[in-house]
Protein backbone atom coordinates (compact mmCIF):
# COMPACT_ATOMS: atom_id res chain seq x y z
CA UNK A 1 0.00 0.00 0.00
CA UNK A 2 2.58 2.37 0.59
CA UNK A 3 4.66 1.77 -2.57
CA UNK A 4 1.44 2.11 -4.57
CA UNK A 5 1.13 6.01 -2.91
CA UNK A 6 4.58 6.51 -3.19
CA UNK A 7 4.13 5.70 -7.11
CA UNK A 8 0.99 7.71 -7.22
CA UNK A 9 3.00 10.98 -5.22
CA UNK A 10 5.98 10.60 -7.51
CA UNK A 11 3.92 10.45 -11.34
CA UNK A 12 1.67 13.16 -9.70
CA UNK A 13 4.72 15.69 -8.37
CA UNK A 14 7.14 14.62 -11.81
CA UNK A 15 4.72 16.22 -14.64
CA UNK A 16 4.99 19.96 -12.43
CA UNK A 17 8.53 20.00 -12.25
CA UNK A 18 8.91 19.08 -16.16
CA UNK A 19 6.09 21.26 -17.02
CA UNK A 20 7.06 24.52 -16.34
CA UNK A 21 10.09 24.81 -17.03
CA UNK A 22 9.29 23.68 -20.45
CA UNK A 23 6.96 26.83 -20.25
CA UNK A 24 9.16 28.66 -19.05
CA UNK A 25 11.27 29.31 -22.25
CA UNK A 26 7.99 29.52 -24.50
CA UNK A 27 8.15 33.34 -25.15
CA UNK A 28 11.58 34.33 -24.01
CA UNK A 29 13.49 36.73 -26.14
CA UNK A 30 16.77 37.20 -26.38
CA UNK A 31 19.40 38.85 -28.54
CA UNK A 32 22.03 36.73 -30.55
CA UNK A 33 24.97 35.15 -29.27
CA UNK A 34 27.98 33.39 -30.08
CA UNK A 35 28.47 29.79 -29.65
CA UNK A 36 29.38 28.85 -26.20
CA UNK A 37 28.04 31.82 -24.52
CA UNK A 38 25.51 32.26 -22.17
CA UNK A 39 22.13 33.97 -21.96
CA UNK A 40 20.71 36.35 -19.32
CA UNK A 41 18.62 32.87 -17.86
CA UNK A 42 21.24 31.06 -17.72
CA UNK A 43 21.16 28.77 -20.37
CA UNK A 44 24.22 27.71 -22.78
CA UNK A 45 24.13 28.25 -26.06
CA UNK A 46 25.23 25.30 -28.21
CA UNK A 47 24.78 26.59 -31.62
CA UNK A 48 22.09 26.08 -34.41
CA UNK A 49 20.91 26.26 -38.06
CA UNK A 50 18.47 28.60 -40.06
CA UNK A 51 15.18 26.64 -41.38
CA UNK A 52 13.42 26.88 -44.36
CA UNK A 53 12.46 30.05 -43.97
CA UNK A 54 15.47 32.35 -42.84
CA UNK A 55 13.59 33.86 -40.12
CA UNK A 56 13.28 30.75 -38.09
CA UNK A 57 15.86 28.50 -36.32
CA UNK A 58 16.57 25.76 -34.24
CA UNK A 59 19.36 26.03 -31.53
CA UNK A 60 20.43 24.19 -29.05
CA UNK A 61 21.08 25.31 -25.39
CA UNK A 62 22.00 23.44 -21.82
CA UNK A 63 21.28 24.33 -18.17
CA UNK A 64 21.62 21.83 -15.22
CA UNK A 65 22.51 19.31 -17.29
CA UNK A 66 19.56 19.23 -19.54
CA UNK A 67 19.93 19.51 -23.21
CA UNK A 68 16.98 21.72 -24.75
CA UNK A 69 16.50 22.78 -28.80
CA UNK A 70 14.16 25.90 -29.05
CA UNK A 71 12.68 26.59 -32.45
CA UNK A 72 12.58 30.06 -32.28
CA UNK A 73 11.91 33.42 -34.41
CA UNK A 74 13.62 36.71 -35.71
CA UNK A 75 11.45 39.36 -34.42
CA UNK A 76 13.72 42.04 -34.90
CA UNK A 77 17.44 43.07 -35.57
CA UNK A 78 19.76 46.01 -33.66
CA UNK A 79 21.79 48.50 -36.04
CA UNK A 80 24.66 46.05 -36.24
CA UNK A 81 22.25 43.51 -37.63
CA UNK A 82 22.08 41.31 -34.31
CA UNK A 83 18.76 39.55 -34.13
CA UNK A 84 16.24 39.21 -31.30
CA UNK A 85 15.24 35.79 -31.28
CA UNK A 86 11.74 34.67 -29.54
CA UNK A 87 11.17 31.28 -28.38
CA UNK A 88 8.43 29.34 -29.89
CA UNK A 89 8.64 25.87 -29.06
CA UNK A 90 11.16 23.86 -26.55
CA UNK A 91 12.11 20.38 -26.49
CA UNK A 92 13.74 19.23 -23.57
CA UNK A 93 16.21 16.10 -23.07
CA UNK A 94 17.63 14.93 -20.08
CA UNK A 95 19.75 12.05 -20.55
CA UNK A 96 21.58 12.28 -23.56
CA UNK A 97 24.70 10.00 -24.36
CA UNK A 98 27.91 10.87 -25.28
CA UNK A 99 27.71 9.74 -28.68
CA UNK A 100 24.16 11.09 -29.78
CA UNK A 101 24.00 14.07 -31.50
CA UNK A 102 21.44 16.06 -33.12
CA UNK A 103 21.59 16.45 -37.02
CA UNK A 104 19.68 19.77 -38.49
CA UNK A 105 19.71 22.68 -41.26
CA UNK A 106 21.95 23.10 -43.43
CA UNK A 107 25.35 21.61 -41.50
CA UNK A 108 24.11 18.27 -40.89
CA UNK A 109 21.75 18.14 -43.91
CA UNK A 110 18.62 15.04 -44.17
CA UNK A 111 16.40 13.69 -46.47
CA UNK A 112 13.39 11.99 -45.53
CA UNK A 113 11.99 10.02 -48.62
CA UNK A 114 14.33 11.02 -50.80
CA UNK A 115 13.54 14.88 -50.06
CA UNK A 116 16.04 17.43 -49.04
CA UNK A 117 14.44 19.19 -45.87
CA UNK A 118 15.90 21.64 -43.85
CA UNK A 119 13.18 21.86 -41.90
CA UNK A 120 13.78 18.41 -40.29
CA UNK A 121 15.34 17.91 -37.00
CA UNK A 122 17.22 14.32 -35.99
CA UNK A 123 18.53 12.58 -32.44
CA UNK A 124 20.81 10.24 -34.14
CA UNK A 125 23.43 7.90 -32.15
CA UNK A 126 26.53 7.90 -33.48
CA UNK A 127 29.17 5.06 -34.23
CA UNK A 128 32.43 5.70 -34.84
CA UNK A 129 33.97 2.50 -34.96
CA UNK A 130 31.43 1.35 -37.70
CA UNK A 131 31.17 4.67 -38.85
CA UNK A 132 27.78 4.92 -38.92
CA UNK A 133 24.76 6.30 -37.54
CA UNK A 134 21.32 4.71 -35.85
CA UNK A 135 18.49 7.46 -36.00
CA UNK A 136 17.17 7.60 -32.84
CA UNK A 137 13.95 10.27 -32.93
CA UNK A 138 12.87 13.13 -35.39
CA UNK A 139 10.99 15.93 -35.21
CA UNK A 140 9.61 18.49 -38.13
CA UNK A 141 9.70 22.45 -37.53
CA UNK A 142 6.59 23.10 -38.34
CA UNK A 143 6.58 26.97 -39.06
CA UNK A 144 3.10 27.48 -39.96
CA UNK A 145 2.24 26.47 -35.94
CA UNK A 146 5.63 27.08 -34.73
CA UNK A 147 5.84 24.23 -33.26
CA UNK A 148 8.04 20.67 -33.03
CA UNK A 149 6.22 17.78 -34.39
CA UNK A 150 6.82 13.84 -34.18
CA UNK A 151 8.05 12.37 -37.19
CA UNK A 152 8.32 9.02 -38.54
CA UNK A 153 12.05 8.15 -38.83
CA UNK A 154 11.46 5.67 -41.80
CA UNK A 155 13.59 6.77 -44.61
CA UNK A 156 15.52 9.56 -43.15
CA UNK A 157 19.13 9.58 -44.54
CA UNK A 158 21.61 12.72 -42.77
CA UNK A 159 24.60 13.54 -44.31
CA UNK A 160 26.92 12.94 -40.72
CA UNK A 161 30.63 14.86 -41.32
CA UNK A 162 31.64 13.48 -37.78
CA UNK A 163 31.32 9.56 -38.45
Amino acid sequence: MKLKIALFLLLSVVPVFASPQKKSYIGYKHKGVVYGATLPNGVKDLGGGLLSNDRYGVSRFKKSGADMLWLEKITERDEKGVPTWHVKDVLIFNALKKNQEFLMSYSSSCTQNGRANVDLIVLAELSASKKSYKILKAWKANLKSEKFEKTPTKNIVCEVSAV
